[in-house]
């Protein structure tokens, strides 16, 4: 029985897809900053997260950060405008008590490619942002910056709309804030030279593989093979 031509380019591929596969590592955040602008005709201000107001992890394969993931969880009433009443006015706002955090999962990133190396890497994160509540698909620009020692700073500006999750805006005076919230993250990780020790490692070992036969080696001779 001949062996399918076929058979050395299946086995190539299957020990290239061997050959690049590595396991994402868990990294918990050290930080995540939050900062978000309301505007006013009668006044501006900024709210900032409170350094016990946030967590998160991400995932990331030091050999191919296309495969980076992430989940962030935002506490509501953890935002400090340096004004009390302000603050507790905004809470009543978001009705903290019924949704008392905001959710941000990162599903995909897009333009990150290749090991995780020391410099700037800009991307797109893709994913979902849940906000009193309601649920809605949300894609931004991000920049990861890689330390020397790997510590990862990740990096995003973006704006929604309050009324997109059903936040009824606040008024002052008669006139409600702008419907546009622009919002400022910044994450941070621990030092872990270890992830740069692993985007370098040799690709992993690749297992012999029984392909079978040659198949030229059951090729019919030609005439001139013939004895």
């Amino acid at each position: 029985m001949k062996t399918p031509r076929c058979a050395p380019v299946l086995a190539a591929l299957l020990s290239l897809a061997l050959s690049g596969s590595a396991a994402a590592v868990e990294i918990p955040t050290r930080a995540v900053d939050v900062s978000f602008h309301i505007s006013h005709p009668a006044k501006e201000y900024d709210s900032f997260l409170t350094p016990d107001g946030g967590h998160g992890t991400i995932s990331l394969d030091p050999r191919a950060l296309e495969a980076t993931t992430a989940r962030f969880s935002i506490k509501v009433d953890h935002f400090s405008s340096d004004n009390v009443r302000r603050d507790s006015h905004m809470v009543e706002t978001m009705e903290a008590f019924v949704y008392p955090s905001i959710e941000w999962s990162v599903d995909k990133v897009t333009g990150l490619a290749g090991p995780l190396v020391p410099g700037v890497h800009s991307g797109v994160a893709t994913g979902p942002l849940t906000v009193h509540g309601v649920t809605r698909q949300l894609q931004v620009p991000i920049e990861l910056t890689v330390g020397g020692q790997a510590e990862l700073t990740i990096g995003a500006q973006f704006t929604i709309l309050l009324e997109d999750y059903g936040i009824e805006r606040p008024t002052l005076v008669f006139v409600p804030i702008e419907n546009e919230l622009p919002i400022v993250v910044k994450v941070t990780t621990r030092p872990d030279p270890a992830l740069l020790e692993a985007a370098a490692a040799a690709p992993a070992a690749t297992p012999a593989l029984d392909v079978g036969p040659d198949p030229a080696a059951d090729a019919e001779p030609t005439p001139e093979e013939a004895p």
